[in-house]
């Protein structure tokens, strides 16, 4: 039996958690319950820089012991992070667009750090509103990309086609990791606190960035996909099983003066 651990969304920084408190709680963690293999979905720090460094010590810690893999979210491409470099950083743990197969086993983890397209919104077919609000409100607007969302969630759908076609070629049972969520089934109900228009209009925006149906269908098209395992959706979500595939959400959350999750 090999043993894996999941977990996304930790912002230690936002939570002021001290990295080096941090990586010795999860070192000692993962090692008392013999986790063979630990991935990671997105958002520790709001900085590219301060993920790869942290990820690179764990995984140095747990050399021979744990196997430490991972991609990442929006949080982490805020700063120090260009695109060309995260879409094809070559270190060994960073699992975007690449691959691993679970030792002894016919299960292959499959990694992508997603994307949103505003499918979730009532704005979906007003993708220029959604930009503009964006822009003044939404801390995603400092990523850099070449193109706009809908573009780079194409991108993300192409790239994770090819990596599940290969996968089916190789006869692989299919985990896939990626940060954003994959289906709008999958959010929070609505809040009982939107009530008025500009709530309403809040609300719908955010649901914009938070992911892609398209995603979600393209993994449950493929009949190789059993479990996907997403993160950025904080608070308490229960998997969630469609067309023979269960998502789960292994967000911690945030907790700080602002928010408590």
């Amino acid at each position: 039996m090999v043993r894996i651990a999941i977990s996304s969304d930790n912002h230690l920084d936002v939570n002021q958690v001290e990295p080096q408190k941090a990586l010795a709680m999860q070192v000692q963690y993962l090692q008392a319950r013999g986790v063979q293999y630990y991935f990671y979905a997105g958002d520790l720090f709001n900085d590219f820089d301060q993920t790869r460094r942290y990820m690179t010590a764990l995984r140095t810690r747990l050399a021979n012991r744990v196997q430490v893999y991972y991609i990442a979210g929006n949080h982490d491409l805020l700063q120090h992070a260009p695109f060309e470099l995260t879409e094809h950083l070559a270190d060994p743990g960073y699992l975007h667009r690449r691959s691993v197969d679970l030792a002894g086993t016919d299960w292959r983890v499959v990694g992508n750090n997603g994307w949103y397209d505003y499918s979730f919104s009532a704005y979906r077919d007003d993708p220029a509103a959604v930009r503009q609000w964006k822009r003044v409100y939404w801390l995603d607007s400092e990523i850099d990309q070449p193109g706009d969302d809908q573009e780079r969630m194409q991108g993300v759908l192409d790239q994770v086609a090819d990596q599940l076609v290969t996968a089916k070629d190789a006869g692989k049972r299919v985990l896939f990791l990626t940060h954003f969520a994959p289906q709008h089934e999958l959010l929070a109900p609505r809040p009982a606190a939107v009530q008025t228009p500009r709530r309403e209009r809040f609300y719908q925006m955010i649901n914009a960035m938070m992911g892609s149906d398209r995603l979600g269908e393209l993994l449950e098209s493929m009949g190789n996909v059993k479990d996907v395992f997403y993160g950025h959706l904080h608070g308490s979500h229960p998997p969630l099983k469609r067309n023979g595939v269960t998502y789960f959400n292994q967000a911690v959350g945030v907790r700080n003066k602002r928010i408590n999750e």
